[in-house]
């Protein structure tokens, strides 16, 4: 971005971090720390919207009840929903980090519902970061935001279609229970972005990279003083991102409004990135890996993060 595009955008940028940061006061709630996980599985075969509709109609009888909201939720709190390629996608609940069984329980839970699935349809889900081949298979899912994104990254020449539909990753979230704990929570998960258990594998980086700079990339923040100047890095970085549909910078936008802005936010993918729900930091840059071998990193996540703060 230019520099008088950054001069341009500061009225913005001042008027959407205050009104982020007031959010944020309503929304934290002081208490235990608590953590959670997105765990996302590809399919062995090229899913169609009609297969993903099939499973979407047997998750009820598997004990993922539907919500209010629309969600499939079990009754240990475990969510399950589909990814654009059709990768299957489990949700926790909160958890508390020395919750050893009751992580152990989620991991069991999806193993037998994995199984299931593959014994009673014939595709297999599996734990894997990438799988090549992708780039051409059907979008899964109808909303308009996916059919958006899916049409910028057709037309824009890079690699988006497969990190929508050939890509599977963990995502790791730990609560916000303190705006004076975000900035050393949010360096810690920027450092470990880079590290060898939790970051990406090169064919996942290779596709990020040439997916769209605007909304993959992660911001220059260094080190900020407090909440509020680390959220005007990321309301900046959110701004400066193409709205999906007009293609033009978010500030750009003729019309826009802060709630507008907040569903933009949702379609920021960086390696680290605030999600109102919680609101939690997530880190996104883990592979997908089996389960067996989740374990420890997640161990090691919780640590890391009750060691710093």
């Amino acid at each position: 971005m230019t520099e008088n595009r950054r001069l341009s955008f500061a009225p913005l940028v001042q008027e959407y971090t205050e009104l982020l940061f007031a959010h944020l006061v309503r929304r934290v709630v002081p208490g235990p720390l608590t953590y959670g996980f997105e765990y996302e599985f590809l399919p062995s075969v090229r899913m169609t919207p009609a297969k993903v509709a099939t499973l979407k109609r047997a998750l009820p009888e598997l004990g993922f009840k539907r919500q209010p909201d629309g969600t499939l939720r079990s009754l240990n709190g475990l969510d399950v929903s589909f990814e654009p390629g059709g990768q299957l996608e489990y949700g926790s609940p909160p958890l508390f980090g020395a919750d050893e069984a009751g992580f152990a329980a989620l991991l069991d839970h999806i193993a037998v519902t994995n199984q299931v699935l593959e014994e009673s349809f014939g595709i297999k889900y599996q734990a894997l970061g990438y799988r090549a081949g992708r780039t051409l298979a059907p979008l899964c899912l109808e909303g308009r935001r996916y059919q958006d994104m899916h049409n910028l990254f057709t037309d824009n020449g890079g690699r988006g279609r497969e990190m929508m539909k050939g890509t599977a990753s963990i995502q790791l979230h730990v609560r916000i229970r303190a705006l004076n704990e975000m900035v050393p929570l949010f360096l810690l998960l920027q450092k470990m972005a880079h590290d060898p258990d939790f970051a990406m594998s090169a064919s996942r980086r290779a596709i990020w990279d040439e997916t769209e700079p605007s909304r993959c990339r992660m911001p220059e923040i260094g080190a900020p003083e407090s909440a509020e100047v680390l959220l005007s890095h990321l309301v900046r970085h959110a701004l400066a991102a193409l709205d999906l549909r007009r293609r033009i910078p978010f500030a750009e936008l003729k019309k826009h409004s802060f709630a507008d802005f907040l569903v933009h936010l949702t379609t920021i993918f960086t390696d680290v990135r605030l999600n109102l729900k919680g609101p939690t930091f997530e880190l996104r840059t883990m592979d997908s890996l089996p389960p067996e071998k989740f374990t420890g990193h997640w161990r090691r996540f919780v640590a890391e993060v009750e060691k710093t703060l």
